[in-house]
């Protein structure tokens, strides 16, 4: 998923969602959120879960992409939860339900709403900083994203993992790595130096329609 396709969706996306203001979307998931966080019951966080994904339901939304998208944090949760010592049944669904219910959320608020509302009105309730990081943030998630997409093939290109090749394919994902990191550490620099060049002096600016 590329960040084109979410502004694409975001702007030309004619459900009830998008008709739908951007500071009650925010509000809505700034209260999911809140309850995810604080609900320990992992029956009441998959009903939570079932209703994101009613709404996704019946919703002229790109239901595949908006689903495949929010599981993405499944891969690392299973990491997490393989790291757990005595880990019980109860433990796991709720873990489970509370990265689903964020991250089917947080997709939802970003394929119904431009990034450019949705920094706009966080402008007026968060320190003109944070606004800033989390815009930077959100950018430079999608760019990585591609640098990764680009490391993938080049790895495909030379040659796939191989367990029966231990040492060569640890020298490969080391390698592949340390080019991912330098090319994070460029592309943050690069970035930098073109909006000081723009005239960036530590805030964003919104045009007035």
């Amino acid at each position: 998923m590329k960040i084109i396709d979410l502004d694409y969706y975001a702007i030309y996306g004619n459900s009830w969602l998008h008709k739908m203001p951007a500071q009650y979307k925010l509000i809505t998931a700034f209260l999911v959120l809140v309850s995810v966080l604080f609900i320990y019951n992992y029956a009441v966080l998959g009903f939570i879960y079932i209703l994101l994904l009613a709404i996704i339901l019946f919703s002229d939304l790109p239901k595949v992409k908006i689903l495949l998208l929010s599981l993405y944090p499944l891969l690392f949760i299973t990491l997490y939860l393989f790291s757990i010592d005595n880990l019980t049944y109860n433990l796991t669904l709720l873990l489970i339900f509370k990265v689903l219910s964020t991250a089917t959320t947080f997709v939802l608020l970003i394929f119904t709403t431009t990034y450019i509302e949705i920094f706009k009105k966080l402008d007026k309730f968060l320190p003109s900083f944070l606004v800033s990081v989390l815009f930077l943030t959100y950018r430079s998630i999608f760019i990585l994203w591609t640098i990764f997409e680009n490391l993938q093939l080049t790895l495909h290109i030379r040659g796939k993992l191989q367990l029966s090749r231990p040492v060569y394919s640890l020298r490969l994902l080391g390698n592949a790595f340390g080019h991912l990191l330098i090319r994070a550490i460029k592309v943050s620099e690069d970035m930098y130096e073109c909006m000081m060049i723009r005239g960036y002096s530590g805030n964003l600016r919104y045009l007035r329609k």
